[in-house]
């Protein structure tokens, strides 16, 4: 019988702790569903993977804008050998790419020399 008290008595201070414990949770309050969806996106792997892939295709949307610019190529070659200048070659090339597969070119040479 003695048993039989000191487990009620053990019982009933574990109910009374938890109950205490449960009070202090209600205390601070539960999360609100827009915090809890703050906190998935935030720390979920697969919302990390989703904001990766997401950095990726603007990447790839940047690089593909990034045909359409205009370009400048610049071209230098010369030979001279005993005193002889061969050659001189110069070449300047501008680019501009449209959208609809028309592209304007402008180009300048300039050759020079023995040969």
């Amino acid at each position: 019988m003695k048993k039989l008290i000191q487990n009620s008595i053990l019982f009933l201070i574990l109910v009374a702790t938890e109950s205490v414990l449960s009070q202090n949770s209600k205390e601070m309050g539960t999360l609100s569903f827009e915090t809890y969806i703050a906190y998935v996106k935030q720390h979920n792997p697969l919302m990390k993977k989703a904001n990766l892939r997401l950095s990726l295709s603007e990447a790839t949307l940047l690089k593909a804008r990034g045909g359409f610019d205009p370009k400048i190529a610049v071209d230098y070659e010369r030979k001279k050998f005993k005193e002889t200048e061969y050659f001189n070659q110069f070449s300047s090339t501008f680019k501009i790419p449209t959208w609809y597969g028309i592209g304007f070119n402008a180009k300048y040479e300039e050759n020079t020399g023995a040969y």
